[in-house]
C-alpha cells in the first residue's frame, strides 16, 4: 500500500501533541459527579486506561481520517507484460481495380475491397500481442490507422476503408513508403509490411523496387499477396438499364511482387478466391514471433473507504463508552 500524498503523514506527529494538551485540559477541570464517595470507588477511579480510553479512540480516529485523506492505494503502479508479437503494417490496395467481383463470401459474390477486409479483419483478431497499423492507397497513400495495440479502435478505422477512397490508379510504391515511414522509427525487434494489391504500379512518385530497397535496409520485411488473376472476371459498369457486370482483363504483376519480397528476405502470395487468401493470411500469422516486454498501467484500487469506516467505528466505540460504566468523570 502507498499514499498519493505521503507528505501528509507528517500531520500524525501532531496526535501526541493533541493528545498531552488533552490530558493536561482534564487534569485542571475541578468536581467530580458522584452523589457519594461509594459511588467514585466503585468507579475504579485508579485504573489509567479506564480514564485514557476515550481520548485514545478519538486520537485513533482522528489518525485514520488523516491517513484516509492521503488517498491509501493498493496495487503495484505498472506491471509487466511479456508477449510474442510483431510491429505490422498493413498496406491495403483501395484503386478502383478492387471493384471486381471474382470472390465470394458465403455464397455470394462481393468486391476484392470487401472480401480483404473480412479476411483481414479475422487476421487483426487472431495477434492480440501485435502492434498493428494500417495504410491505404490508389493514386496516393495515406495511413489510415497508426502503430496501436488497440485492435477494437484499429477494426473501426477498417470498416471506413472505401474502394476510391485514395483515388482510381495503383501506386504500389507509394503504398509502401508510407507503411514504411510507420515502421522506420520503430525500436522493435521485428517489423512487417503486408501489402495488398490487385494490379500494377499505375501511379505515384515512389518506384516500388526503390521502396523495397529502402524497407530492406531498414530491416523490415515485405509480404505481397496479389488478390485475383490475369484472366478475365467480373467488374462492375454503368449500363443503359442500371449497374450491369462485364467481363474485364485486370492485369497483376506478380513478378513485381515477388521481387519486393525477395529483397527483403520474404515471400509473395497469390489469392485467387476468398479460401485462399485467408490461408495466406494464416501462413503469414504463423511467422516466428519476437518475445517483447512492456510496461502496462494498473489502474490502482483506492483503499481510503477503510481508514474511514475504521474512524467511524472508533468514534462509535468512544461514544459507546461515554456511556458505559466508565465514562469520563466531568
Amino acid at each position: 500500500m502507498s499514499f498519493e500524498y505521503p507528505w501528509g503523514l507528517a500531520l500524525l506527529l501532531t496526535l501526541p501533541l493533541i493528545y498531552i494538551w488533552r490530558s493536561r485540559h482534564e487534569g485542571l477541570r475541578a468536581g467530580f459527579g458522584f452523589p457519594s464517595i461509594k459511588t467514585f470507588r466503585a468507579y475504579s477511579w485508579g485504573s489509567w486506561w479506564q480514564r485514557r480510553m476515550p481520548i485514545i479512540l478519538r486520537s485513533l480516529a482522528l489518525a485514520c481520517l488523516i491517513l484516509a485523506a492521503l488517498r491509501p492505494q493498493g496495487g503495484d503502479v505498472r506491471a509487466k507484460k511479456h508477449s510474442e508479437g510483431l510491429d505490422i503494417v498493413l498496406a491495403l490496395d483501395t484503386s478502383q481495380s478492387m471493384l471486381a467481383m471474382d470472390f465470394m463470401i458465403n455464397n455470394e459474390r462481393q468486391n476484392r475491397v470487401d472480401v480483404v477486409k473480412h479476411v483481414v479483419e479475422d487476421f487483426i483478431t487472431s495477434r492480440p500481442d501485435d502492434r498493428v497499423g494500417l495504410v491505404v492507397f490508389g493514386s496516393e497513400a495515406f495511413t489510415q490507422a497508426p502503430l496501436t495495440m488497440d485492435h477494437q479502435v484499429l477494426l473501426q478505422f477498417l470498416k471506413h476503408v472505401k474502394i476510391g477512397m485514395a483515388g482510381p490508379e495503383t501506386a504500389i510504391g507509394d503504398g509502401l513508403g508510407t507503411a514504411i515511414k510507420r515502421l522506420k522509427d520503430v525500436p522493435a525487434p521485428s517489423k512487417i509490411v503486408i501489402l495488398l494489391t490487385d494490379g500494377d504500379n499505375t501511379a505515384g512518385t515512389i518506384d516500388p523496387m526503390e521502396a523495397a530497397q529502402l524497407a530492406k535496409s531498414l530491416g523490415i520485411k515485405v509480404y505481397t499477396i496479389a488478390v485475383g488473376s490475369n484472366e478475365p472476371v467480373p467488374f462492375p459498369v454503368q449500363g443503359f438499364w442500371g449497374t450491369e457486370y462485364r467481363n474485364q482483363l485486370i492485369r497483376m504483376n506478380t513478378e513485381l511482387l515477388q521481387k519486393m519480397s525477395e529483397v527483403t528476405g520474404a515471400r509473395s502470395f497469390v489469392a485467387k478466391d476468398t479460401k485462399t487468401l485467408a490461408n495466406i493470411y494464416k501462413t503469414i500469422d504463423s511467422l516466428e514471433k519476437n518475445k517483447q516486454e512492456w510496461e502496462d498501467p494498473i489502474q490502482r484500487e483506492e483503499l481510503a473507504w477503510i481508514f474511514i469506516v475504521s474512524a467511524l467505528s472508533l468514534f462509535l466505540l468512544e461514544q459507546l463508552w461515554l456511556l458505559s460504566r466508565w465514562r469520563v468523570i466531568p
